[in-house]
């Protein structure tokens, strides 16, 4: 009585270690260029992690979300503790924009062509 569903592709570790280091690179490169003090905190904060997301969710083809979402989370004290030392709800938003963004990658990417 089980019917068969069409299987889910497994979350593989590269794609969860290119969210990782796509996460960290691209955020803590914005911050090393812009800086914080610059009022452009948006920058880094917004942009980048969405873009780290995004190039996720190419990267992966499937499931991008999923592993944007594990890769950030391993990101994220590592954001916290050395990139946003003093404002630590930076780095939960920088995560939470790096999922936001492989989630609409992800959603556009399954959009069927007319």
């Amino acid at each position: 009585m089980t019917q068969n569903q069409p299987g889910k592709e497994p979350i593989r570790w590269t794609g969860v270690l290119f969210a990782f280091a796509a996460t960290l690179l691209l955020v803590t490169g914005a911050d090393a260029l812009i800086g914080i003090g610059n009022n452009a905190s948006a920058i880094v904060t917004v942009f980048a992690p969405l873009v780290a997301g995004a190039a996720t969710a190419l990267y992966t083809r499937s499931r991008g979300g999923l592993h944007a979402l594990i890769g950030a989370l391993i990101a994220l004290p590592a954001l916290a503790f050395i990139v946003f030392p003093n404002a630590w709800p930076l780095a939960i938003f920088a995560t939470l924009f790096c999922i936001l963004g492989a989630t609409l990658t992800e959603l556009g990417l399954r959009r069927p062509t007319t």
